[in-house]
């Protein structure tokens, strides 16, 4: 018998949830649902491949890198799926491999095969301890072709690990720095289709780095020339004077005397004279700087006669190509040298098309250029600015009048100078009056004496360059 008490009817029973919706609203709920789970993994595999490479913070004391990226990339692309290390790398490699023999043409160098797995890439600089080591594992960089600088040295590690080279042999390690920072801005596009950000740093262990958003991809040691290389990261300080000596190579007992002082000074050496070899020798046993002191035609005197710029000189009459065969020689006499400044000049540096010439062949070398200012209005520095080189004029000369006295307030001029523009650059000769104004000189105002290498990596990091006054002839002009 049927219990009368229990009906079959929809409306005895408990209702679930779902059974109360149509069809219609049960599938508009599981759409609601779907969309938020989807939402939810979304946001959790993004921020999972965030943290997969963090961007590490700069380590206490390490000078803050040279950065080179190409304008409008994204902050998102320093880390995660935007980020091709493999593209850059090989952006990286083949860069590497083209400006080294130009740069440091002279150098040797090899590539360290790293002991400890994929390398270092948090922006440490673990340094080859196997490349100090006799056991070290060590392959010759190939000789730069260009099927070697379309894929990057043959010897190269895999595209995940830490490239680290070790360079000997006479050479000027600035000059590498230099120009992979010249490179790197040349490649902005190959590096922004990769989403890197590439930057160059000295370390204070006084290597040299290259880093890709902010990790550490290559390493540059230059044993033997720590001492030389380790101020490069430190910040400049705010008043520095760099000081040049012009003329060296004709006498070392001037190279001691000058090398002698009690701050560092810069040796321009003249390619062609007799001692220049040792004179550059000199410098590199006090961690001094030396530039290509490079003679150049002058304007005739008032008597019409023309003063002889000596031997290796870059005359108004030569083609480009005889202008390119002069600098290589004189480079070649004296490998070490950071950069160049004019030995006369007054005709050559006044003709813009001449320096553009010139400044042109100097490209991808890391050649710093130092306009000597032996006229009012002279144009090395412009075509060398505008080559996209470190360039820079001199705002003294210090001994226009042979005389420790008037030496000694040009020196006080080129220290106020300094205090007023937070750089300046002064010019003498190894002239007697001029080494004992130096070694008598102090300045009150406590302006910084730096290794001129200090001022270009400063300029360098700054994208700029300055320029001295156009100083009339009869105040501060050098005779020629």
């Amino acid at each position: 018998m049927r219990d009368t008490k229990l009906s079959d009817s929809p409306s005895a029973r408990p209702l679930r949830p779902a059974e109360g919706l149509s069809a219609s609203g049960q599938l508009a709920i599981g759409g609601v649902l779907w969309l938020v789970l989807s939402f939810a993994l979304s946001c959790w595999v993004y921020w999972r491949s965030l943290g997969a490479d963090p961007q590490p913070q700069p380590l206490s004391g390490v000078a803050q890198p040279v950065s080179v990226h190409a304008p409008g990339l994204a902050a998102s692309h320093a880390a995660g799926p935007f980020f091709d290390r493999a593209l850059a790398l090989q952006t990286v490699d083949a860069l590497v491999a083209h400006l080294l023999p130009l740069a440091l043409p002279e150098a040797q160098w090899q590539l360290a095969a790293p002991p400890y797995g994929s390398g270092d890439r948090t922006g440490q600089n673990p340094y080859v301890q196997a490349a100090a080591s006799p056991a070290a594992e060590t392959s010759a960089l190939p000789p730069a072709t260009d099927t070697l600088a379309a894929t990057g040295p043959a010897a190269a590690p895999g595209d995940d690990s830490l490239r680290q080279y070790v360079v000997s042999g006479p050479c000027a390690p600035l000059r590498l720095g230099l120009a992979l920072l010249e490179g790197l801005r040349a490649r902005q596009d190959a590096l922004q289709s990769a989403g890197a950000r590439a930057s160059v740093r000295w370390s204070p262990q006084a290597t040299l780095e290259v880093l890709l958003n902010n990790s550490v991809c290559c390493v540059f040691a230059f044993p033997g020339r720590e001492g030389q290389l380790a101020d490069l990261a430190q910040p400049l300080p705010a008043a520095a004077l760099a000081v040049i000596i012009d003329d060296m190579g004709q006498k070392t007992a001037a190279a001691d005397e000058a090398a002698a002082l009690l701050f560092p000074v810069t040796f321009a050496i003249w390619p062609k004279a007799p001692h220049a070899a040792e004179t550059a020798d000199i410098a590199a046993s006090r961690r001094l700087d030396c530039l290509l002191h490079q003679p150049m035609e002058a304007l005739p005197r008032a008597d019409h006669r023309r003063p002889d710029p000596g031997p290796g000189a870059l005359l108004t009459s030569m083609s480009a190509q005889q202008i390119r065969a002069v600098v290589e020689d004189n480079l070649r006499a004296v490998p070490t040298v950071i950069g160049l400044n004019n030995h006369m000049g007054s005709a050559f540096t006044g003709d813009i098309s001449l320096c553009e010439v010139l400044a042109g062949m100097l490209g991808e070398r890391g050649l710093a250029v130092i306009d000597s200012v032996t006229r009012p209005d002279p144009q090395l520095a412009v075509a060398a600015r505008r080559a996209g080189l470190v360039a820079l004029a001199r705002d003294v000369f210090l001994d226009t009048r042979r005389d420790a006295a008037a030496i000694s307030l040009a020196l006080d001029a080129a220290a106020a100078r300094a205090r007023a523009h937070g750089m300046a650059v002064a010019i003498g000769h190894p002239h007697p009056e001029t080494l004992r104004a130096l070694r008598d000189w102090q300045d009150k105002d406590g302006v910084a004496v730096v290794p001129l290498r200090r001022i270009i990596w400063k300029l360098a990091q700054d994208s700029a360059a300055i320029a001295g006054s156009p100083y009339p002839p009869h105040i501060n002009m050098e005779k020629e």
